[in-house]
C-alpha cells in the first residue's frame, strides 16, 4: 500500500513538472511572439527641453447612454494627458484616433508637444478604438458591427451604398465629436475650477485639436462646433463632417466657410487618389473655402506613417498600410509639422516654418 502511494506521489510529481515545463515554454513562446509583434525601439526624438509629465483618467459622461451595449450604463471615456512637470500656463490640445487605433496612437506626437509646453489629452474612443483599457483595468474591444460599416462597400459609388456611407460618417461624426466636446468641457471645468494638478496649467483661452484618419475628420467637425477652438490639424482624413445632406446619390458639401485655420496632412498617395475623384474631394473642397488653409504632403508615406505604429509594430503596421519611406523620419517631421503649427495659431511664434512636401 505504502509502495502504490510512493509510486502515485512520483507520477503526481512527474506530472507537476511536465506541467510546469510545458507552461514554461508557452510563456517563452508568447514572449517571443510578443517580441516579434512588438520589438523594442527607440522612441522618435523630443525637441523640447520640458519634462514630460503622464496621467490618465476615466470620466463618465452622465448626460449619455452608451449606445453600443444595451445594458443603460453611461457612456465613459478615458483620457491620457502629457503635459509639462514644470509648473506654468499652456495651451491645450486635443487628440482623436482613428477607427481602430488606440488612445497612445501618437505617443510620440503628444510626447513632442508636451516638451515644448502644452498640455496634451489623447482620448480612447470606446468601440471605435482597437481596444481601450480604462484606469480600473476593464478592456473594451472594437464593435464588430462597427468594423464591417467600415469595410463595407467603401468607395464603390453606387449611390446606394454612398448614402449608407454618408448615414455611418454622420453616425460616427456625431458620437466622436460628442466625446471631444465631454472630454474638453470637463477639462475646461475643471481647469475652471482650480482644480491643482495638471488641470491648473492649462490655458483656456487657446485650444487645438488634432486627429488621425477618422479622428481627424472629428476634429475638423468639431472646429465648426465650438467656438473656442484656435487651430485644426487633419492627419489623412476625409472630412465627413464637411458633408450637410445627401440628395440625387450624391453628398451636400458644407458651403459656409470654414472658420478656423485648417491643416490639411495627406501621403501622396492619398492626395494623389482624391484627385482623380469624379467630383472634387471635399477637404480640397473645404480648404478653399476656409479662413486659412495649408495643404502637406509626404512622399512615400502610407497612412499608418501618420501613427507611431511602423515604431511600434512593424509587422503589424505594414499588414494594415505603410509606405517605403522611412518610419522613424516620417514622424519626426510629422511631429515638427504638427508643432510648427500649433506654435503659430497657440503661441503667436513666427510664421509656422511648414514645407509643402516631405520625403
Amino acid at each position: 500500500m505504502r509502495e502504490k502511494k510512493a509510486d502515485d506521489s512520483r507520477k503526481g510529481r512527474k506530472w507537476v513538472i511536465r506541467g510546469i515545463k510545458i507552461f514554461g515554454m508557452l510563456v517563452l513562446l508568447g514572449g517571443l511572439f510578443r517580441l516579434i509583434l512588438f520589438p523594442p525601439y527607440k522612441q522618435p526624438k523630443v525637441t523640447g527641453n520640458l519634462e514630460v509629465a503622464v496621467e490618465e483618467f476615466t470620466w463618465v459622461d452622465e448626460s449619455r447612454v452608451e449606445t453600443f451595449t444595451d445594458t443603460g450604463e453611461k457612456r465613459a471615456l478615458t483620457v491620457k494627458f502629457w503635459y509639462p512637470k514644470e509648473n506654468g500656463s499652456y495651451p491645450l490640445v486635443v487628440f482623436s484616433h482613428g477607427a481602430f487605433g488606440v488612445i497612445d496612437s501618437n505617443y510620440s506626437t503628444c510626447m513632442e508637444l508636451a516638451s515644448n509646453g502644452y498640455v496634451v489629452a489623447s482620448i480612447a474612443h470606446p468601440y471605435h478604438a482597437m481596444f481601450v483599457k480604462d484606469v480600473n483595468g476593464k478592456v473594451t474591444m472594437a464593435d464588430m458591427q462597427f468594423v464591417k460599416d467600415i469595410y463595407a462597400e467603401n468607395g464603390t459609388g453606387d449611390p446606394e451604398a454612398e448614402e449608407r456611407i454618408y448615414r455611418h460618417s454622420r453616425e460616427w461624426m456625431e458620437l466622436r465629436t460628442a466625446d471631444e466636446n465631454f472630454v474638453i468641457d470637463t477639462i475646461l471645468e475643471k481647469a475652471k475650477g482650480g482644480e491643482n494638478g495638471l488641470f491648473a496649467m492649462v490655458d483656456r483661452e487657446k485650444i487645438g485639436l488634432f486627429g488621425h484618419s477618422m479622428g481627424g475628420a472629428s476634429s475638423a467637425a468639431l472646429g465648426r462646433i465650438r467656438d473656442d477652438i484656435d487651430a485644426v490639424i487633419v492627419l489623412e482624413g476625409t472630412m465627413f463632417g464637411e458633408y450637410v445632406g445627401f440628395e440625387e446619390g450624391r453628398q451636400i458639401y458644407n458651403e459656409e466657410p470654414y472658420p478656423v485655420p485648417l491643416l490639411d496632412i495627406n501621403s501622396r498617395a492619398a492626395y494623389e487618389a482624391a484627385q482623380s475623384f469624379p467630383r472634387q474631394y471635399i477637404n480640397f473642397y473645404t480648404g478653399e473655402r476656409a479662413k486659412e488653409f495649408r495643404e502637406v504632403i509626404f512622399n512615400g508615406a502610407g497612412h499608418l506613417n501618420f501613427t507611431d505604429l511602423p515604431l511600434v509594430s512593424p509587422i503589424l503596421a505594414k499588414l494594415l498600410g505603410i509606405g517605403k519611406v522611412d518610419a522613424r523620419i516620417c514622424i519626426e517631421n510629422v511631429n515638427e509639422v504638427v508643432l510648427a503649427w500649433f506654435d503659430y495659431y497657440l503661441k503667436g511664434k513666427g510664421e509656422p516654418d511648414i514645407k509643402e512636401e516631405y520625403s
